[in-house]
């Protein structure tokens, strides 16, 4: 989203199920090279996702660290094309119920975390 003239405030939400779940993300005000994420969660039917966008003219290179209760692990990196977006799932690397994520980049991105529960139906 772009405002040619005056203030705005986004956001993105998400309902399934009948409204029996929702997840919603606030909008960030400006790109950053550093972000901090916390309490996602990847066992017990949670998913965690790290979606990196790159606003920007530039490629930007980052990368993740994933901290847990247990260790702190070296997460993924990558590159990412002007104007492109990447969806990592941290379920891939960690598996626990309590993981926060870095990513730090050379170049400002737009960094959100989303979690999720799977629910087995008729639950």
């Amino acid at each position: 989203v772009k405002a040619t003239a005056g203030s705005v405030v986004c956001e993105r939400s998400m309902y399934g199920d009948g409204r029996n779940w929702a997840h919603d993300s606030v909008g960030v005000t400006a790109p950053a090279t550093d972000w901090y994420l916390a309490e996602g969660a990847s066992e017990g039917g949670f998913e965690t996702f790290v979606l990196v966008q790159n606003p920007g003219s530039e490629e930007a290179y980052f990368t993740m660290t994933y901290m847990t209760g247990f260790a702190t692990l070296e997460g993924p990196s990558f590159t990412l094309a002007p104007g492109s977006r990447i969806t990592v799932r941290v379920n891939d690397a960690v598996t626990t119920y309590d993981v926060s994520t870095t990513v730090k980049s050379n170049k400002p991105v737009v960094v959100e975390r989303a979690v999720y529960l799977s629910v087995p139906a008729g639950s």
